[in-house]
């Protein structure tokens, strides 16, 4: 049967294998951005450290094209530093869309898969996880906002959004073992299963409901797919050995850290998942952001979520009092609307 979709959560009603979900509300909806995935993992690199280490490149045998592209651009720029950062370097490479000859362009198909390569491998060199002392009260933070799964959800049913594609909550949750926890991506994504495995049941299972818009480090196109469709994309738990059978040099399915998002929107995949996001906007009664601070870069973020800006109670940001970035948001919303501290910190006074 063809993936399917569901806009809220109330109760599942068994039809043959499958199961249609009946639509619902969420009265609060969160938005992840990374400021909360630094804030509660303190080996989650910045985008800061992640220019430093692109700019040091060592490993010349699988970064070869990439390491020479960066040295020969700084060199001929004087190392200017609007070039020097990864959002820019991310952008000319994965943006360019006008080749001198075809040789030019499988240079830059190279450049591309290499970059996206090494910022999955810079990521998840060393699977980052929530800080220690952060792991219970976040872990009950969410567990308050979730639903058992087969029961009525409660009035507190949230909805969790993030631009992340990190596995920071993915590992926390799973690793509770106060609760049985699964993860809900609202979309329905294929897995590789025996038809002995294909069953799986999340009986009296606690379910996370997690809608992640720019994909994520466990979701892999299937092999001879060009396309990122709900049809090909295929979801990976770390301890499957399909992880390492099928897709053991390939790339995960998410949209990195550039100017240049529109180039990755190919297919339903995407589609599908922001048109969900704008549906749960639309019936929610509350919508909070944490550690998202509306970026400059991200023009069609701030054009998409100021439809709803009646709804948007608090965006929390960590940021020097005067910066221009805090300026910049008393503008667009009510300065009561901005919160400028710590995102766990935030978490822990607010929503406790």
């Amino acid at each position: 049967m063809p993936n399917l979709f569901h806009l809220f959560l109330i109760s599942p009603v068994e039809t043959g294998k499958d199961f249609f979900m009946i639509a619902q509300k969420y009265r609060r909806v969160f938005i992840l951005g990374s400021g909360f995935s630094k804030s509660v993992s303190s080996t989650m690199p910045t985008l800061k450290e992640l220019t430093i280490d692109l700019l040091n490149i060592n490993d010349k045998k699988n970064f070869y094209e990439l390491t020479g592209f960066i040295k020969e651009t700084l060199s001929l720029a004087n190392q200017l530093d609007e070039i020097t950062t990864i959002e820019n370097i991310s952008s000319v490479i994965l943006s360019k869309g006008l080749f001198y000859n075809t040789e030019e362009k499988i240079y830059y198909d190279i450049l591309r898969h290499q970059l996206l390569r090494w910022i999955f491998e810079r990521i998840e060199a060393h699977a980052p996880e929530v800080d220690p002392e952060k792991r219970v009260p976040l872990s009950r933070f969410f567990a308050e906002r979730s639903s058992i799964y087969g029961t009525n959800p409660s009035d507190n049913l949230s909805l969790f959004i993030t631009f992340n594609y990190d596995l920071l909550l993915e590992r926390l949750l799973l690793q509770q073992v106060e609760h049985n926890w699964a993860f809900d991506y609202i979309i329905r994504l294929n897995q590789y299963l025996s038809d002995s495995h294909s069953g799986e049941t999340h009986h009296n299972k606690l379910m996370f409901e997690y809608l992640k818009l720019h994909g994520s480090l466990n979701w892999f196109t299937a092999p001879g797919a060009d396309r990122n469709d709900l049809s090909n994309v295929y979801r990976m738990e770390e301890e499957d050995p399909s992880r390492y059978l099928i897709h053991l040099k390939d790339i995960p399915v998410y949209i990195p850290m550039a100017f240049a998002k529109s180039e990755f929107f190919v297919g339903s995949l995407y589609n599908v998942l922001w048109n969900i996001a704008r549906r749960c906007l639309e019936e929610t009664d509350e919508i909070n952001f944490i550690g998202y601070g509306f970026p400059q870069t991200d023009m069609d973020n701030l054009f998409f979520f100021l439809k709803f800006k009646s709804k948007i109670r608090d965006i929390v940001i960590r940021e020097p009092d005067k910066s221009s970035k805090i300026k910049r948001l008393k503008r667009l919303f009510p300065e009561s609307r901005i919160i400028n501290c710590d995102a766990f910190e935030y978490i822990q006074e607010h929503h406790a």
